[in-house]
């Protein structure tokens, strides 16, 4: 389900007019998250970091509803929840994307991805077609490299408007784990303060997944 966005009434009117025509309109923030808290619950509860790290995210870009806005011709659109996208390895060391179905129940988003993880390995479903979807957040990981930054593709850039989240390597740093996590947005939707928002909440529930996870 999605509602139609009063532009007139909307109070980053002038910032969305001004950023929607440029050439790239997304920008790109990276930063290093504490996972130290989340990955000691998924080792005592057996769980996928992946799939624990990816619901925690999705968790919060549903929480901060700019990160449910899409461009939509010359409307935005405001889905009422968006759901994970991402790259999974193969054992081929391609890749496929996989759509996963955000739930407000961490138990029934684990049975079902892990489910649809299990069907990519049988079926190798590569890249399969979903660019249709605009309810969705792009992700990607990329567990080999602890990067400072990151560059997204992009086919038509004026008319994208889904974030890209990515992944990096962990590594330990003194007595924490850190992962360095790249967000890119269409600044004609999203703001430094939105993306402020995000990195925030997302590091409080990193720091307390049981409240979300609920194991």
């Amino acid at each position: 389900m999605a509602s139609h966005l009063d532009i007139k009434e909307w109070e980053r009117r002038e910032h969305y007019y001004f950023f929607r025509d440029f050439e790239n309109p997304f920008f790109t923030i990276c930063a290093d998250v504490d996972i130290t808290q989340t990955l000691n619950y998924v080792k005592q509860h057996q769980l996928s970091f992946f799939l624990a790290s990816l619901y925690l995210s999705i968790a919060v870009a549903n929480r901060v509803k700019e990160f449910r806005y899409r461009i939509q011709d010359d409307d935005i659109l405001i889905h009422e929840r968006v759901h994970p996208s991402s790259t999974v390895l193969n054992d081929n060391k391609t890749f496929s994307f996989c759509y996963f179905k955000y739930t407000k129940s961490f138990s029934e988003f684990n049975e079902s991805s892990e489910r649809i993880l299990r069907l990519n390995r049988e079926v190798k479903q590569q890249l399969a077609s979903g660019s249709h979807r605009s309810d969705v957040i792009y992700y990607s990981v990329i567990p080999w490299i602890s990067f400072k930054s990151f560059t997204n593709l992009k086919r038509n850039s004026k008319k994208d408007s889904i974030p890209k989240i990515v992944f990096g390597k962990y590594y330990k740093d003194g007595q924490s784990m850190k992962m360095p996590v790249s967000v890119e947005v269409n600044h004609a939707l999203i703001d430094g303060f939105h993306m402020g928002e995000f990195f925030k909440y997302f590091q409080e529930i990193l720091s307390e997944p049981e409240q979300i996870l609920g194991l």
